[in-house]
């Protein structure tokens, strides 16, 4: 039988979990809500969990959310971003295995955000029907759960901190917290819930504590991992996201074969059949300009810190039928100097936004490749009237020409 808990609520999940016969290392924390109808746009809710070590405090790499799907320990894991909010049961899922943290994690803080809720005029006053509640994965036995009616004491408020789960020993307790704050985005959690320990302290007050303020971040990405450039900006505090630039670096090994390396980062401007329309489409430095997009000049040592090379966006000015730009990286003259990107290292690609110089995504390619000699990096696509990115991280063999015909350009 579930334990039913009100605001300010604290219960021990081990001594529940030992009372039904099953272990904590396979739960899970589903969360649903919903929306009363009012003008303007729909509301969008997005679940997050963040992780406190006892040694580094607050890191952004442990802001679990649509974006980050999962901790650097890969103990909690987001199950995915619901747009809706429509349907029974759970909206948003976010799977933990609490035996398996590090133990110096010491808390977890489990919350909601409105997405754009502040630019939308939406709170917490206008949700309804909402709950948090800690299940067994493996039986589907639900442990305890916390509803609340929000009332307009929350009218102010886009974010609500549910819970705060905290290391008890060898064991974990379920902490109900309630707090109402004002967030312009999940990434100010970082920031508003520093002092997530006065919360804590006032467990079984009433606590609806207002605050605000603004941490930005990058989301950081996995190879096959996608996300909106919309929200993601949104989520960092950028109002009107349009004017970008592609950052690519990489580390080489000149003691590999000897010879110094040059790679050169390339767009492909794609139409709906995966080709370039003409060969104008392709930017690279002997074709630097095209509608909307712009590579800055060529990088023939790839020495020093930062971007290597750099494609500048104009998101607005992208013709209408371009539905891909692929940002893609070769070496030049690779096969007559035996180079390949198993020599390597250190590569990535990042988006930043040029009216504020926030960086807001980054792909981390690793160590995969081996024999390849041109990588395609990442995408930016059109889906459903807006640019999401595509971390790709996919070799080829046989250089630039390869990738020249591979998406339709002459050689």
């Amino acid at each position: 039988m579930s334990v039913s808990l009100s605001k300010g609520n604290k219960v021990s999940l081990s001594k529940l979990a030992s009372d039904i016969g099953v272990g904590l290392d396979n739960v899970a924390v589903g969360l649903g809500w919903d929306c009363r109808e009012t003008e303007g746009a729909n509301f969008d809710l997005d679940a997050w969990a963040l992780l406190v070590s006892k040694k580094y405090g607050l890191k952004k790499k442990n802001l679990v959310y649509f974006s980050n799907k999962i901790d650097e320990s890969k103990c909690v894991h987001h199950m995915g971003d619901n747009l809706t909010g429509a349907g029974d049961g759970d909206d948003e899922t976010i799977e933990m295995k609490l035996s398996s943290l590090p133990e110096d994690i010491i808390h977890i803080l489990v919350g909601v955000t409105i997405y754009r809720g502040g630019q939308r005029r939406q709170s917490f006053g206008d949700v309804t029907n909402t709950f948090i509640r800690l299940y067994d994965k493996r039986t589907g036995t639900e442990l305890c759960r916390y509803d609340d009616k929000f009332s307009k004491e929350f009218s102010n408020c886009t974010t609500v901190l549910f819970t705060i789960l905290s290391r008890n020993g060898s064991s974990w307790d379920f902490n109900v917290i309630g707090s109402g704050n004002k967030m312009a985005s999940i990434a100010d959690a970082l920031n508003t819930f520093a002092d997530y320990e006065y919360l804590l302290a006032n467990v079984n007050k009433d606590n609806t504590n207002i605050s605000g303020g603004k941490k930005k971040m990058a989301v950081s990405l996995s190879k096959g991992g996608k996300v909106s450039l919309a929200k993601v900006a949104a989520d960092a505090g950028v109002a009107a996201l349009d004017k970008i630039t592609v950052g690519l670096g990489w580390d080489t090994n000149r003691y590999d074969g000897g010879a110094d390396f040059d790679l050169d980062a390339a767009a492909f401007m794609l139409g709906g059949s995966g080709k370039v329309r003409n060969d104008a489409d392709f930017i690279f430095y002997n074709n630097k300009k095209g509608p909307g997009i712009e590579h800055t000049g060529d990088n023939r040592t790839g020495e020093g810190e930062g971007d290597d090379e750099q494609i500048k966006v104009v998101l607005s000015q992208i013709p209408a039928d371009v539905e891909k730009i692929d940002f893609t990286v070769t070496i030049d003259q690779a096969d007559t100097r035996n180079q390949n990107f198993g020599m390597v290292e250190n590569s990535f690609i990042r988006i930043v936004d040029d009216a504020t110089g926030t960086e807001l995504i980054r792909y981390d390619l690793g160590e995969d490749f081996s024999v390849e000699t041109a990588i395609v990096v990442a995408e930016l696509y059109r889906n459903n009237g807006e640019w999401k990115f595509n971390a790709i991280g996919s070799g080829f063999a046989g250089g630039l020409a390869a990738l020249c015909r591979n998406f339709g350009v002459d050689v």
